[in-house]
């Protein structure tokens, strides 16, 4: 094998790791996180359809889920947070703060009490994120933070 061919190897067994390189105990919190709370394109329009799509509900029910927020871009800009694009909070080993704001769409429940009949109302906003992350990779969307005239 020559020296290119082993650059070309690997570039490519990193880029691999870093699609798919989840530990095994946290790729299901991962899907999970980015199913529920990750959506590029999402809009305050999409709130009742996009959740129904998903069957978003409470934890282990079928009632409707009072309020969902959404992180208006691709899971990549997201898992950077846990890496070079946040910043850990301080006293807490766990949670980081995303550098930069994000479009955040929030979804609060105006009618209906289980599956299938829950109705929601949009509203979109800019948003400094705060997400839980486990061995470099978010697995749980804890808050955000309101970013007016580009400060916290």
């Amino acid at each position: 094998m020559g020296f290119q061919d082993a650059f070309v190897f690997l570039v490519l067994l990193y880029a691999a790791v870093m699609v798919h390189g989840q530990p095994g105990n946290v790729r299901p919190r991962y899907i999970h996180f980015l199913n529920q709370h990750v959506h590029n394109g999402m809009t305050k329009q999409k709130c009742t359809g996009y959740i129904g799509y998903l069957k978003l509900t409470e934890p282990n029910s079928n009632r409707c889920k009072e309020i969902n927020t959404f992180i208006a871009t691709d899971g990549n800009r997201v898992n950077d947070i846990c890496r070079q694009a946040g910043r850990r909070l301080e006293n807490n080993r766990d949670l980081y703060e995303s550098n930069k704001p994000f479009p955040v769409v929030t979804c609060k429940l105006t009618s209906g009490m289980f599956h299938d009949k829950c109705e929601y109302r949009g509203s979109e906003s800019t948003r400094r994120v705060v997400i839980a992350c486990d061995q470099g990779w978010p697995v749980h969307y804890d808050g955000d933070n309101v970013v007016v005239n580009g400060r916290k």
